[in-house]
C-alpha cells in the first residue's frame, strides 16, 4: 500500500470536513498544507465551543486514519499541529467530556500525544 502524501491528504480531509470545504480548498491551491491542519484544529475547537462534542471523535478519527497511511509529511504535520491541539481541546471540556473525547481517539494518536507529554515533563 502506497503512503498517503499531502494532496491525497487535503482531497481527504476535503471529503470528511465539508463545512470548511472553502478553506480548505483555498489553503490548498497554495499549497499549504499546515495552513489546512490549522484550520480543522479550529474547526474542532469551534464544535467544542458549540456543544457539539460527540462529533468531535468521529473527525479525529480521520486524523488517525491518515496519520496511520501518510508519508514522513504527513505524519509530521498531523503530530506537531493536530496532536498538539489536544492540551487545548482537554482544558475546554469538563473531565468526563475529554474521557469520553479521548476514549474515542485512535490508539495512533494516542501513543504519539503521550509520548509529547513525557516530552514535555523531561
Amino acid at each position: 500500500m502506497d503512503t498517503i502524501n499531502e494532496n491525497i491528504a487535503t482531497d481527504y480531509i476535503t471529503a470528511h470536513y465539508k463545512e470548511i470545504n472553502n478553506e480548505i480548498r483555498h489553503l490548498s491551491n497554495h499549497k499549504n498544507f499546515a495552513g489546512i491542519l490549522q484550520a480543522v484544529v479550529n474547526f474542532l475547537k469551534s464544535q467544542l465551543t458549540n456543544g457539539q462534542i460527540q462529533k468531535i471523535g468521529d473527525r479525529i478519527k480521520v486524523m488517525g486514519w491518515l496519520h496511520k497511511r501518510g508519508n514522513d509529511y504527513v505524519r509530521f504535520i498531523i503530530e506537531n499541529l493536530f496532536v498538539r491541539s489536544f492540551d487545548s481541546m482537554k482544558k475546554s471540556c469538563t473531565p468526563p467530556q475529554w474521557e469520553d473525547l479521548y476514549r474515542k481517539f485512535p490508539l495512533d494518536l494516542k501513543k504519539v500525544y503521550a509520548a509529547q507529554k513525557a516530552m514535555a515533563y523531561r
